[in-house]
């Protein structure tokens, strides 16, 4: 009996020996990767999720659809949330504020919000996956080659005849919002209206609109057969998608840092155009799209 109890002693402290061990390893095996509430960022979260249930041991906790950079951005600094995909331009307007961008690059940009997040939030901005998820004019291609336009200040001669669109955010934004727009461009549209995005492409193919705020990758735009014009006067900043991670928590998790670098420059403004498609349009799921992108891209273990 007395021999029975050391081994059930000798179990308990190695149990106690193990628990510590681990518990000093610090590394912590459930990660929560959230999203913003648009396809891209559904599409990207749960490519991330894929790639780090392939190249890691950690389990995958998934706030996909949560909001946007308002919600998303103060749950990760709260630890509700470890990663997302966020956008240097939206860093750079939104969440440090920071002036008129105009005349700075796309990389000056993206440094800027890099360094800002490391130095002021402790949080590591990865490297670009390639897309420039920024504003744009859009309209019909039809449309466009019947005014013969490609560039926004093409726009102003004929502004007065045409119907502008753009959600009710746009109106609202100062630095590369509806009043920037027009005062850069010198614009006075026949009709300035605000509606849903989801509205908006249903309007501009029902001849309701002429010109709208689209985004660059929106998948809307192949299915409309529409054109980016130029921002030739760059008044909207551009906005590299890249994830965003704690650095406290990449140093628990080394294994991460490798993984949230694998969509390094892998997909351009295009590319994201067809896999947000085949959500939007054909109905596939963002698990069943992000998993034949990895293995098309040979990014499995």
């Amino acid at each position: 009996m007395r021999k029975f109890k050391k081994q059930i002693l000798l179990v308990i402290c190695i149990l106690l020996i193990t628990v510590t061990i681990v518990g000093c390893n610090g590394s912590k095996k459930e990660i929560t990767v959230a999203s913003k509430q648009f396809t891209e960022n559904i599409l990207l979260s749960e490519i991330y999720s894929q790639l780090i249930e392939e190249h890691t041991d950690l389990k995958v906790i998934r706030k996909q659809n949560l909001g946007g950079t308002s919600i998303c951005f103060p749950a990760l600094e709260k630890k509700e949330i470890d990663i997302y995909v966020e956008y240097s331009g939206t860093a750079y307007n939104e969440i440090f504020k920071l002036p008129d961008s105009t005349g700075l690059s796309v990389e000056e940009i993206y440094n800027i919000s890099k360094e800002k997040l490391n130095d002021e939030h402790n949080i590591t901005m990865f490297k670009p996956i390639g897309i420039n998820n920024t504003f744009a004019l859009g309209m019909l291609r039809s449309k466009a080659e019947e005014y013969n336009i490609r560039k926004t200040s093409e726009l102003k001669d004929i502004s007065s005849d045409l119907r502008f669109g753009a959600n009710h955010v746009f109106y609202t934004r100062l630095s590369d919002g509806y009043d920037a727009m027009v005062d850069l461009y010198e614009l006075d549209f026949k009709e300035a209206l605000k509606m849903d995005t989801s509205l908006l492409y249903d309007a501009i193919d029902q001849n309701k609109l002429d010109v709208i705020i689209v985004y660059a990758t929106d998948s809307l735009l192949k299915k409309y057969d529409m054109v980016i014009l130029e921002d030739d006067k760059e008044l909207f900043p551009p906005y590299y998608g890249a994830p965003i991670c704690r650095n406290d928590l990449l140093e628990e998790n080394k294994e991460l840092v490798e993984v949230l670098d694998l969509l390094e420059n892998r997909i351009t403004d295009t590319r994201m155009q067809e896999l947000d498609y085949e959500i939007d349009v054909e109905g596939r799921t963002p698990e069943e799209v992000a998993r034949e992108f990895i293995k098309e891209e040979g990014l499995n273990k």
